[in-house]
């Protein structure tokens, strides 16, 4: 056994076992509310009003929206874009959402996050109404060192150094403590050349002769 090799071996692959024990502890990705309120007390009759609304570009978050309106309104919630003409904001595609006649309302979303969304209200009453909205946004955005996916480099680091630790203690174990040994000088006793030979013909022995 190779006492040396099987101690380095351990030490190994303890430190793998603590960066696999690590992953537990690492930090969560930090969660981020935004939230945007419109109210307005006087919507005229027959009026539509659009609010816009920013957001956090995400690439995974979740919105939702509630409203409430004093009497039945028409709501709904619009993806944006740049105006082709005039600059400004202006809806794009169908609307994300919507109701066409309702005194409140609720709706969710999870998925891709855009930048800019567009609320649009109308009072088909002819008595002017009141409305308040809230549109949030929950999302997370991960630092520098959390974009990375550090769970997988420690995870990788861990087992390899768990491996060599584990290869290291068995080759420890089994390994003969004198497998490797230098090669013989001449007129060493264990020499294959000189074992067979007696004291008298062996170089320098009794038999040997000088000229």
């Amino acid at each position: 056994m190779r006492t040396g090799l099987v101690a380095a071996g351990i030490v190994i692959a303890v430190v793998g076992a603590g960066l696999l024990v690590s992953l537990f502890y690492l930090p969560p990705v930090p969660t981020n509310i935004r939230t945007a309120s419109v109210a307005i007390t006087d919507l005229g009759p027959g009026t539509t009003r659009s609010w816009v609304i920013p957001e956090a570009a995400a690439p995974s978050g979740q919105l939702t929206l509630t409203w409430t309106a004093s009497t039945a309104v028409g709501v709904s919630l619009w993806n944006t874009a740049r105006c082709p003409v005039g600059g400004g904001i202006c809806p794009i595609g169908a609307a994300i959402t919507g109701w066409n006649a309702n005194v409140s309302g609720s709706w969710a979303y999870t998925g891709d996050v855009h930048a800019t969304y567009l609320l649009s209200v109308t009072n088909p009453a002819s008595t002017p109404q009141s409305f308040t909205g809230v549109l949030t946004e929950t999302y997370q955005v991960p630092t520098p060192s959390q974009a990375i996916p550090a769970w997988a480099l420690i995870s990788v680091g861990g087992l390899v150094l768990v491996g060599i630790g584990g290869i290291a203690v068995f080759l420890g174990l089994f390994l003969g403590s004198g497998v490797y040994r230098p090669p013989p000088t001449e007129g060493d006793p264990l020499d294959p050349e000189f074992a067979e030979l007696s004291d008298e013909n062996r170089p320098g022995g009794r038999g040997s002769r000088t000229f």
